[in-house]
């Protein structure tokens, strides 16, 4: 079985990792392990978990995780992304692998957060709250911008805040690990894969590694 490891940005993509993309690469003999990644340190010289990431961070964590696993990628959120050297998504991923310049290393940033996926399916929503009011929100967002992966990245309008907004409208707090994985568990990677083309297309590019791609590489 190959092993993957997966650079995460906090506990909901972790959570999201463990429950919904692990199954999943199993039926591809891969074995996904999502490691959160480390931000920061106290006085004392302890390591925190999650939130910020830059470039050097990332340095730091992959060089740690290149040796102990087959391959390594990574899930961090573009939106929130501290100091970014470009505001193309594409390039900041080009540069990211360059700084290792590896084969066994396949970089993903989330356009534009975790939230993205959750616009898979305005329909949920209905369901989830038991009315129409939600659903019929994410709709018009979604049709605004045809595709979710484009919903923008501003402090006011990123997809979390969009969440946290209509949350409100139903009295309810959106909290984005107890939701975020939840929702996204329900509503399913099919169809999330289906509904947002970059990330289906880092899925699919992970999902092809097997043991006869790993056995020749150089």
């Amino acid at each position: 079985m190959i092993r993957i490891a997966i650079s995460v940005e906090g506990q909901t993509e972790n959570e999201f990792c463990k429950k919904v993309l692990t199954p999943f690469f199993r039926t591809h003999n891969i074995e996904l392990t999502p490691i959160i990644i480390a931000t920061s340190k106290d006085k004392c010289g302890r390591k925190h978990k999650g939130g910020c990431v830059n470039i050097d961070r990332i340095k730091s964590e992959i060089e740690k995780l290149l040796p102990n696993y087959d391959y390594i990628t990574t899930f961090y959120d573009f939106y929130g992304f501290s100091n970014r050297p470009t505001d193309n998504i594409d390039e900041l991923e080009r540069i990211i692998f360059e700084l290792f310049s590896d084969r066994k290393f396949i970089p993903y940033i989330q356009k534009y957060e975790f939230e993205t996926l959750l616009f898979s399916k305005p329909e949920y929503f209905e369901e989830y709250f038991g009315n129409d009011k939600i659903a019929k929100e994410i709709k018009k967002i979604v049709d605004t911008y045809n595709d979710i992966e484009l919903i923008n990245d501003s402090p006011q309008t990123a997809p979390h805040k969009r969440f946290e907004k209509l949350f409100e409208i139903e009295d309810q707090k959106y909290d984005k690990v107890f939701h975020g994985e939840g929702i996204a568990y329900d509503i399913g990677l099919s169809k999330i894969r289906s509904s947002a083309k970059r990330f289906n297309n880092w899925i699919e590019k992970l999902s092809k590694i097997n043991n006869s791609t790993f056995a020749h590489k150089t």
